[in-house]
C-alpha cells in the first residue's frame, strides 16, 4: 500500500508498506526449516487381520495407510498395545483401482507379558476357523 503526500516545499514522502520478501503476501513469517523438523500424524483405524503370528501380523488397511512406517496395535479392546514397524505393503488384490493394502507389520520391544499374550492370540487366530 503506498500513500504519497506533498510537503510544503515540494519535497514528496512516501510511506510503503513492506513484506519481508519481494512477491510475499504471506500475513505471517514462515521459516525455512529445510527437514530440520519431525512430526507425526496419530491415526486410529480399525483394520481386517489377515494372518498374525508372535513376530508380526498381516492386516488390510485402507489406501491412506499405505504409507505407514510405525504402527502401535492393540489386538484386543483392552489388550496392551504393541509396537510394530512396516516391513510389507502391496495392494490387496490384482484390480487397477484397488484402494485396500495389505501391510506386513512385525513386532519389536515386546516384553515378556506382551510376547506371552501375543503367543496367546496366535493359539486362539489358529483355533479359530474361517
Amino acid at each position: 500500500m503506498w500513500q504519497r503526500d506533498c510537503s510544503s516545499d515540494g519535497v514528496f514522502n512516501i510511506t510503503m508498506a513492506t513484506r519481508d520478501q519481494l512477491g510475499d503476501r504471506r500475513a505471517y513469517v514462515r521459516f525455512n526449516s529445510a527437514g530440520q523438523f519431525w512430526a507425526s500424524l496419530d491415526r486410529v483405524e480399525q483394520v481386517v487381520v489377515r494372518n498374525l503370528s508372535v513376530s508380526g501380523v498381516l492386516v488390510e488397511v485402507p489406501a491412506g495407510l499405505k504409507s505407514m512406517q510405525i504402527a502401535q496395535i492393540a489386538l484386543q479392546d483392552d489388550g496392551p498395545v504393541i509396537d510394530a514397524v512396516a516391513r510389507h505393503a502391496s495392494p490387496a488384490s490384482d484390480e487397477p483401482r484397488e484402494d485396500r493394502f495389505l501391510v506386513g507389520l512385525e513386532f519389536f520391544n515386546l516384553s515378556e507379558d506382551e510376547q506371552a499374550d501375543v503367543a496367546r492370540m496366535v493359539i486362539d487366530w489358529n483355533a479359530t476357523p474361517r
